[in-house]
């Protein structure tokens, strides 16, 4: 799945994350004492995220929720951004599946990897 903002945005729902294992099954985060999202833009460079949010209440059950920061927006530019969590504990660093993020421009189309006006 593909989730859609725009240039400027700053969405006000926050973004629901279910962390799976590789099996399907809805994966328990309890073991690690540390986790973040991590996004980078579309020239890969890493999206500054600070004001931002996660609620990890529910890690037990693999559920995080993800608040945007509500006083400036993450998506400055146009182009695919990919959104990552990253899960630390005693020992272990491990990542999830990448979720990519699509920022669209009103007037602008996409040709493969190149927006043109």
């Amino acid at each position: 799945m593909i989730s859609q903002y725009w240039v400027d945005q700053i969405p006000a729902k926050p973004l629901s994350i279910q962390v799976r294992n590789q099996d399907g099954t809805d994966m328990n985060l309890s073991g690690y004492t540390s986790i973040e999202v991590v996004m980078v833009g579309s020239n890969n460079e890493f999206v500054d995220m600070t004001g931002s949010s996660l609620n990890t209440s529910s890690k037990s059950a693999g559920k995080l929720i993800f608040f945007w920061p509500t006083d400036r927006t993450l998506f400055p530019a146009y182009g695919d951004y990919v959104l990552q969590v990253k899960l630390s504990g005693t020992g272990k660093v491990d990542f999830t599946t990448t979720h990519p993020i699509r920022v669209k421009e009103l007037g602008r189309t996409q040709r493969g990897n190149v927006y043109n006006r």
